[in-house]
């Protein structure tokens, strides 16, 4: 496969799991828009900063659309943004009805999350693991394990056969807790022969590795000579924990996303630098190279870790779209649930406004964390 095609294969499968994403949502408003008796004015994909590179108008007066910037889509409902006197307009549902309309987008994100981890635990076989970067606490049963996440030239790691990727999931028989445990255990086994057991990043292959660590390393080596972190392997075994295993490893990644967010925010506050912070979020070009390490996979390897991988996506759609923020549907349902308890309702124009400004947000800050992904794509490209 030539670097060109792979470039194209990755730009392409990217933008079709965007394409999900954003229709899944906006679908979800459409069609519960519908069973209210409100009427559609548009369904899109795409941002509309420029004109249409498609529309087509149905029989019903709704307009699809398709715009050049993919990144978003939305529905046009009717009374959404002005006042209208029609019985089918948005602004003249009762309260409910309209939180249902809004809401409904983050449901068919969690759904569809729900959906591709199915899909993914079971062409797994109901094993995965993931890097541990936080204490959070699982509701799935899960055991600790190694990752490696580097193997130095010339190491005694390198000529047993191990690989960046691979998974160590016990020595000699025995199981660390944590890495800590597991880098002291190899230390005090210089000059021995030690047993791995060691799996690779789809937990598919086990195979037994053995190497004898280095007594007296080059500076910085270490004794196997690779870099290592945390991770942990999460299991499905009994016939129920397979039956409930999407629902728990969408409650468990949910979780764990907020729990890794907050452990490096908490980082960036002690350290007073956005660096710890920023390495945890990713845009879209973070996003586009990470399909790009899937693709890299080849196979059915990476048709699995695509179900992962856009089920993650979705599910964090659903909680950035579901905070409170003007211009998303955490802040639409926050003014509909003021309006649903005081009974006062704020005025179209004003809420308007006030989501002008949180979009303009929101472009800013995807504008800078996209910089900030390929500052990570290219500084390492870059002479030193």
């Amino acid at each position: 496969m030539t670097h060109y095609f792979f470039m194209l294969l990755t730009i392409i499968v990217f933008l079709f799991i965007l394409s999900i994403l954003v229709l899944i949502h906006e679908f979800g408003h459409f069609l519960v828009g519908r069973i209210n008796g409100i009427k559609i004015e548009e369904f899109a994909l795409g941002l509309p900063f420029t004109r249409p590179i498609f529309s087509k108008k149905l029989k019903d007066g709704m307009k699809i659309s398709l715009y050049p910037i993919l990144f978003g889509g939305f529905v046009k409902l009717l009374g959404e943004e002005t006042s209208e006197k029609s019985k089918n307009a948005f602004n003249r549902k009762n309260v409910w009805q309209r939180i249902s309309v809004v809401v409904a987008g983050v449901t068919m994100n969690l759904l569809l999350a729900i959906f591709c981890f199915y899909l993914f635990l079971g062409f797994s076989g109901f094993k995965v693991v993931i890097p541990k970067f936080s204490d959070f606490k699982f509701t799935s049963p899960t055991a600790p394990a190694v990752a490696i996440t580097a193997v130095l030239d010339e190491s005694p790691a390198k000529k047993a056969g191990l690989s960046a990727g691979d998974i160590i999931l016990n020595v000699d028989s025995k199981k660390f807790s944590s890495l800590p445990d597991f880098q002291k255990y190899v230390r005090n086994q210089a000059g021995k022969e030690v047993t791995f057991l060691v799996a690779d990043t789809a937990l598919s292959q086990e195979k037994k590795v053995t190497l004898i660590p280095r007594e007296n390393p080059p500076k910085g080596e270490g004794p196997m000579g690779v870099g290592v972190g945390d991770a942990l392997v999460i299991s499905y075994i009994s016939p129920q924990e397979k039956f409930y295993s999407g629902l728990s490893y969408t409650a468990d990644m949910f979780g764990y996303n907020i729990s890794v967010i907050g452990h490096f925010a908490s980082s960036a506050i002690k350290e007073k630098s956005v660096e710890p912070l920023s390495e945890s979020v990713s845009g879209p070009v973070g996003i586009a190279s990470a399909v790009g390490s899937i693709l890299d996979l080849g196979g059915i390897t990476a048709l699995i870790q695509l179900f992962n991988l856009l089920g993650l996506l979705s599910l964090s759609l659903a909680f950035m779209n579901i905070l409170p923020f003007p211009a998303l549907d955490g802040g639409r349902l926050a003014f509909l649930l003021v309006e649903a308890f005081t009974g006062k309702k704020l005025s179209v124009s004003h809420e308007n406004r006030v989501n002008q400004i949180g979009m303009i947000f929101l472009l800013g800050l995807i504008i800078l964390v996209s910089a900030s992904d390929l500052i990570k794509i290219i500084s390492p490209l870059l002479p030193h």
